[in-house]
């Protein structure tokens, strides 16, 4: 194997990009690096080891051994109107915007192993499944004429085909023969893409006008003796596709890097340094076939508490940046916040109370920001993903991701994201597993889908910064877009207060007009969702409704009363 390829544990990186040799200060920062990993390791011991019980060591650290918030009683009441014990905070917002999101800004994935059925997770299981999933999933319908009305409604938006599938898959494009695709797949490979798969992907796709994002195959099966990248099986899948005229907008080279040595074993790390290499080779490949198409990073997973996983040994995210950051269009990274009953680790166990805890929901900022400094260290210019995000790994968490309280931290995550930086948000999945915005067979909706055409019906891609005024304002989040349609103002107010109302007042007292979207549910655990209350339901179970805003009859001073553990989008039209 070539010298430097693989990074072993304790080895440190002796050369800088600029050559040098790292001094004694900069030895001891590693070394202090890989002794925290150590801790690292043995808190993953332990919560692999205390899966069943009542916490882990990182949440006794953390305070979250018992959830803040007592979700008992499943109904809130939301009689609405003036209330006299209502909180009061003003609000006042930047007359000029502090960022522009994309307008694919909120886009979704779906998983590589709903495209060729591989392995993926068991929607039964309420324990611990392998780090992969142990059930084989199934091939996904794309030709649906329900699933591209509900799909149109959410563009202009990426699809992102990826997840830790895509590095086991062969692209078998030569012919439409007919096999078990996780059967007769090739030596060394777990599954195979098969021809009429491929097709019905981008027929998707090009129906339903979205934007697309291909993971391609960086894993073991697709390296040589040496380490290297071999591209052979991805100039088959890009020539098939440009002689069938299929437009990819962005191809990344792997999923979670940083994963790797978990789930193929550390002798197939890839350096960063390897990863350039394969980068550059990558970027050869599109110039002949798809030079206009983006070329994204590999995503790597960050951990809830603990962040990238075992990241001080082998620096990944940092290295990566450092070493290829400049050589690509998009920096990615994939966060989720909470870990499912399914995962085999779990450094936050997924509970709904988790949700309302503001120091939980602020660590996305947190990220978005250290990924920013990275970026603007090594590769200005470049833009900043967030590839793949759900708020429970492993699936998401029944009774979590997929009822009403989960839009609380969707939407949130949404707002905290654009005004840190981010310019696009891939939720984990469209449709599929418990974080999915709609069951993949039936196409019943979840609470997210929703919140995401709200999102798209409102808010546009000039990001405002939101100043809050008044007391217990830890659980009031706020969040400013120029409207969608360029007419004012578009305000989006999240009160996680489990039983305290909270009025708004504007601080701008020349503010004539107000639209409310106030979304509410009879349980927080459920899955029905009001808007200003009116249950939101397919029309005949086929279309979907109008979605509409109620004018408020304003005072002297504007306000606007938000409901306990509820939200609201507030239209402020133009003066």
């Amino acid at each position: 194997m070539e010298k430097g390829l693989v990074y072993a544990p304790f080895a440190s990186r002796l050369n800088t990009p600029k050559g040098k040799i790292l001094d004694g200060k900069r030895m001891k920062k590693k070394m202090l690096l890989i002794s925290c990993s150590l801790l690292v390791i043995l808190v993953a011991l332990h919560t692999v080891l205390s899966w069943g019980g009542s916490g882990t060591i990182v949440d006794v650290i953390r305070g979250n051994m018992t959830p803040a918030v007592d979700l008992q009683d499943r109904g809130v009441s939301f009689s609405g109107g003036e209330d006299k014990g209502a909180m009061l905070v003003s609000v006042s917002i930047d007359t000029k915007p502090v960022f522009t999101v994309l307008p694919e800004y909120l886009s979704f994935t779906l998983d590589t192993s709903q495209l060729v059925g591989g392995k993926w997770w068991n929607p039964k299981a309420d324990r611990v499944e392998s780090g992969s999933g142990t059930k084989h999933a199934p091939v996904f319908d794309f030709n649906r004429e329900k699933l591209d009305m509900l799909v149109s409604r959410l563009r202009p938006a990426y699809l992102r085909i990826g997840g830790s599938e895509a590095d086991k898959v062969f692209y078998d494009l030569e012919d439409n023969r007919d096999f078990v695709p996780w059967q007769d797949v090739p030596q060394g490979y777990h599954q195979t893409m098969t021809r009429t798969q491929w097709d019905n992907l981008n027929g998707f796709v090009t129906r339903n006008q979205l934007k697309f994002a291909f993971t391609l195959n960086s894993g073991p099966s697709a390296r040589n003796d040496d380490q290297s990248w071999n591209p052979d099986n991805a100039e088959t899948l890009m020539r098939y596709s440009r002689e069938k005229g299929y437009a990819i907008d962005v191809f990344e080279l792997g999923n979670e890097h940083n994963l790797f040595w978990y789930i193929y074993g550390l002798q197939n790390i890839v350096a960063p340094a390897q990863y350039r290499k394969d980068i550059l080779s990558l970027k050869n490949l599109l110039r002949r076939y798809y030079p206009e198409a983006k070329l994204g990073s590999q995503g790597s997973a960050i951990w809830p508490v603990l962040g990238e996983l075992l990241g001080a040994f082998f620096g990944f995210y940092e290295e990566m940046i450092e070493t290829s950051g400049q050589d690509v269009d998009v920096i990615a990274w994939h966060y989720y916040p909470q870990q499912s009953r399914r995962g085999p680790f779990a450094s936050r166990k997924a509970h709904p109370a988790r949700l309302l805890n503001p120091s939980n929901l602020d660590e996305a900022a947190y990220w978005a920001k250290r990924f920013n400094r990275l970026k603007d260290q090594f590769a200005p210019g470049k833009g900043i993903w967030l590839g793949e995000t759900g708020n429970a790994q492993f699936g998401g968490e029944p009774g979590v991701s997929d009822v009403y309280i989960g839009g609380l931290w969707w939407l949130d995550q949404l707002g905290l994201l654009a005004v840190n930086g981010v310019e696009a948000v891939f939720r984990q999945t469209l449709a599929g597993m418990n974080y999915g915005m709609m069951d993949p067979d039936t196409l019943a909706l979840n609470p997210d889908y929703w919140n995401s055409l709200l999102w798209k019906k409102l808010m546009g891609t000039d990001v405002y910064r939101v100043a809050l005024t008044g007391d217990h304002l830890s659980k009031i989040r706020a969040y400013a877009h120029r409207a969608k349609d360029g007419k004012g103002l578009s305000l989006l107010v999240i009160n996680l207060h489990h039983e305290k109302k909270v009025t708004l007042s504007f601080s701008d007292p020349e503010i004539k007009n107000l639209t409310l979207y106030e979304v509410t549910t009879p349980d927080i655990l459920g899955k029905k969702v009001y808007l200003n209350g009116q249950k939101l339901a397919l029309r005949h179970g086929k279309s979907l409704p109008v979605l509409k805003g109620k004018k408020q009859q304003l005072n002297h001073i504007p306000t606007v009363t938000i409901n306990p553990l509820s939200y609201s989008f507030v239209q402020i039209e133009d003066k």
